[in-house]
């Protein structure tokens, strides 16, 4: 807490006063034009001076109306001070539960963490609120409907708030052009050649496409415990999407499916919904079957895919092939084989490069 000099309700000093003059309260507030009952509540600390007690004190007194203010506006000012500072611890235990190597990220800071003001004053900004606290209501989006209906803890709320006020910081000084749904689709193509590249696609040339398709595409690590892979917002000011995805698993065939996962809320969604994707994908819900399905179907050709499944040939040899034919990376050939159940999980992971998304410098 703040080592300022303690201030007391304007009150005491009343109180003090009526004491001095030997009158009883009820006298007092007679002789003055008040209630016994407002001149009780002020006494108490229930209530404060107001303009109109202050003029009152200022007749009765003979001096200004002021100095009556002044003396309320002090002892609020020195109550605001003591509220702050209680405010900042709570927003401290919050801050906690935020991975620590993803706050150093967003801040840019490689020393201990010091949970004090000055970081939350930065956090505030980055994530958009008035105190961290706002970020445990769970309406925080509440003017977005939300395709996944999953109860949720208040640590998750929190965190999940978290990225995703992160996330639409970073877009805010995004230009991209308005949303066309038609050249997304016929550009499904292009995009799927991008994971030819890996993840050097990421890097800014799957940003840029995408940016001329209207998608403000933001790419951010996972915060740890939020269970979330991925956000899509429509923004009707500018008429443009916006797609968040992280790197969840940290395996590149799986953020792949994801961006995918989110062009299909594009495409069929995003006027009318705010989609959060959770990263347990264990929610059965119409709009994530969906996204889902498009991102099986968009990502292999599917006429193709069983084909290839009907031979019955796994080897590395035979996926690379197929890989090659239909122009994907063959590690999402990899990623299907396995979800689908016809090798393991454990098989073929060299293909995966393992990814880790580092922290873009966005211009928060």
């Amino acid at each position: 807490m703040s080592n300022k000099r303690y201030v007391p309700h304007p009150g005491v000093y009343i109180d003090d006063i009526i004491k001095e003059m030997g009158i009883t309260q009820s006298e007092f507030a007679s002789r003055v034009g008040l209630t016994s009952k407002n001149l009780s509540t002020l006494l108490s600390g229930e209530s404060n001076i107001t303009f109109e007690i202050a003029s009152k004190f200022a007749d009765f007194f003979g001096n200004s109306v002021e100095g009556w203010i002044n003396l309320q506006t002090k002892y609020e000012i020195y109550k605001n001070e003591e509220n702050k500072q209680n405010q900042i611890k709570e927003e401290c235990k919050i801050a906690k539960l935020i991975d620590t190597s993803f706050i150093k990220d967003i801040i840019e800071n490689n020393e201990r963490l010091n949970y004090n003001e000055d970081l939350i004053l930065k956090l505030r900004k980055i994530f958009n609120v008035s105190s961290l606290i706002n970020l445990k209501n769970k309406n925080l989006y509440l003017n977005f409907k939300t395709s996944a209906k999953k109860e949720v803890s208040e640590t998750n709320v929190i965190l999940r708030n978290a990225w995703i006020s992160l996330a639409d910081q970073c877009s805010r000084n995004v230009k991209v052009d308005v949303f066309n749904k038609d050249a997304l689709v016929e550009n499904l193509d292009t995009l799927r050649s991008l994971t030819l590249k890996k993840h050097n696609a990421f890097n800014g040339e799957l940003q840029s496409f995408l940016s001329s398709l209207g998608i403000k595409l933001i790419v951010l690590p996972y915060l740890k415990n939020s269970n979330m892979s991925g956000v899509t917002k429509w923004n009707p000011n500018n008429q443009s999407v916006l797609i968040a995805i992280n790197d969840y698993g940290k395996s590149i065939d799986r953020i792949w499916f994801t961006l995918f996962h989110e062009l299909g809320h594009a495409i069929k969604n995003h006027k009318r919904t705010f989609n959060i994707t959770y990263a347990d994908e264990d929610i059965e819900v119409e709009q994530e079957n969906e996204a889902n399905e498009f991102a099986i179907v968009s990502l292999i050709d599917e006429e193709k895919y069983k084909a290839f499944v009907k031979k019955g040939r796994f080897s590395l040899i035979s996926i690379n092939k197929f890989a090659n034919e239909i122009g994907v990376g063959n590690y999402i050939v990899v990623g299907r084989l396995q979800r689908d159940g016809h090798i393991g999980y454990n098989e073929y992971n060299q293909t995966k490069t393992g990814y880790i998304i580092k922290m873009n410098k966005y211009d928060l």
